[in-house]
């Protein structure tokens, strides 16, 4: 069986890539514009992008989640009842006796 080889590639624009070959089957020329990395290089800045991908999810569900609770507070004071407003918010407001 052929012996595969794997190339790490980190691109101008930031994103990484990798170049697996079995045996003879091609040779290790980097995509254009990519400079070949280790494998430990690759995997931290991977590990890097997906952290800050993570942090930006959460970042954009805070506020989605702040903009409920401001819509929500505006719908309770506008004399909608606490269950409703929450239906039509989408926020769903701690229970009074759990927390602070």
């Amino acid at each position: 069986m052929d012996e595969e080889t794997t190339h790490f590639y980190r691109h101008a624009d930031g994103s990484y890539s990798t170049v697996t070959f079995s045996g003879t089957e091609g040779h290790a020329t980097p995509p254009e514009g990519a400079v070949e990395t280790t494998e430990a290089e690759y995997n931290e800045g991977v590990a890097a992008i997906e952290a800050a991908n993570a942090a930006k999810v959460a970042e954009e569900e805070a506020a989605a989640q702040e903009r409920a609770r401001l819509d929500y507070e505006a719908l309770i004071a506008a004399g909608i009842p606490p269950e409703t407003a929450a239906r039509m918010s989408g926020y769903n407001p701690p229970h009074p006796t759990v927390g602070d």
